[in-house]
């Protein structure tokens, strides 16, 4: 009866609560660490908890665990501070958490830890929407609006001496810049819920070569004014090559890398689009450029938003769309490579992209 009334209690409780003994053998699981993790009670009982820690934390907590446990003696009971870290679902979802450790001791040679974590995606993903409204209204709109203020100020002006041609021209800036806003506006919506996961994703068959000549199409009149040539290159030898993604996410994210691409390559210089068959029969999507190799230290900060490197304008968040719709929309994989050698490189894995063996060339 008292055991099932302790489950009880520690089942209704809120926060994911896991005690192990001086074995390192986990005792309590409860209720909230089975949703908060996926795992249930008999999965973890003779696991370790690396089995909840992602790869780039385990070291570390393993080190300060040795440290404490060796040094058992010199406590008799403890309670830390609120930390944050990150936890590991059953998924390979990695997540935000805050959580407390807590000792119970016996003697040296036994005593208990408890974790008590609380899931922060909710209150993260929420600080990181008002930082970005924040940062969007303080210099986006703001600036945006400035343009706008001095444009019809000058407006103004002009019509009272010239009536007509100039006129036509300060009301084409208005409305541009006019319009930039509404954009920047709806592309803040839009990259909150491309953050959170929530983007209501439409399902459709993509034929990637017919998006890849599409974008070739599309970006040729920005690459002519740069003097930058666009091929496409299909080493899959097939016409079509079926995928299950949403077309229009797809295209926009391809278009911001291939228009980063121009934006950084010499006059002159060339911009490959290569579709390729790998190893597991997946087909992949590169993007090859010329140009100087990014700088080490943007490269590792390359898809934060607000990056930007060598351009006069730009948000400083396209490649951080095309990040989040590619792994985070999609599930897919983006990653490249820099260095004078071989020039930058873009790899689009997509996982659950198939090539259709039945076509024929025409």
């Amino acid at each position: 009866m008292e055991s099932q009334f302790y489950e009880h209690v520690i089942d209704s409780i809120s926060e994911a609560l896991i005690t192990i003994n001086q074995d390192r053998k986990i005792l309590v699981w409860n209720r909230a660490a089975k949703f908060m993790f996926g795992y249930d009670k008999v999965e973890v009982q003779d696991a370790s908890l690396d089995l909840i820690i992602p790869p780039s934390y385990r070291e570390r907590h393993k080190a300060g665990y040795e440290t404490f446990f060796r040094n058992i003696a010199e406590h008799s009971t403890y309670i830390s501070e609120t930390k944050e870290f990150e936890g590991l679902r059953k998924s390979g979802e990695v997540f935000p958490v805050q959580l407390t450790h807590s000792l119970f001791k016996i003697s040296d040679q036994e005593f208990y830890i408890t974790a008590t974590i609380r899931d922060v995606t909710i209150t993260k993903r929420y600080e990181l929407i008002k930082e970005r409204m924040e940062h969007v209204a303080r210099h986006d709109l703001k600036n945006k609006l400035v343009v706008i203020s001095l444009t019809a100020n000058r407006l103004n002006n002009i019509l009272k001496k010239h009536p007509v041609p100039k006129s036509l021209d300060y009301m084409k800036i208005i409305k541009s810049e006019s319009e930039e806003v509404l954009t920047l506006i709806e592309s803040s919506r839009e990259l909150m819920l491309l953050e959170s996961g929530q983007y209501p994703r439409d399902d459709a068959p993509v034929d990637m070569v017919k998006i890849v000549l599409t974008i070739q199409e599309r970006m040729q009149s920005l690459a002519a004014s740069r003097n930058v040539t666009i091929k496409f290159e299909n080493w899959t030898q097939k016409h079509v090559i079926n995928v299950m993604a949403d077309q229009a996410l797809v295209i926009r994210s391809f278009e911001n890398l291939v228009k980063n691409a121009i934006e950084a390559e010499n006059p002159f210089g060339n911009i490959r689009l290569v579709l390729l068959q790998n190893k597991t029969g997946f087909a992949d999507f590169e993007l090859h450029n010329g140009g100087n190799p990014i700088p080490e230290a943007i490269q590792k900060v390359l898809f934060q938003p607000y990056v930007t490197h060598g351009k006069q304008s730009g948000s400083g968040l396209g490649l951080y769309i095309a990040k989040l719709i590619i792994e985070k929309i999609h599930g897919w994989q983006l990653t490249f490579e820099s260095n004078r050698e071989k020039g930058t490189v873009f790899r689009i894995v997509a996982k659950t992209l198939t090539l259709d063996k039945t076509n024929k060339h025409t």
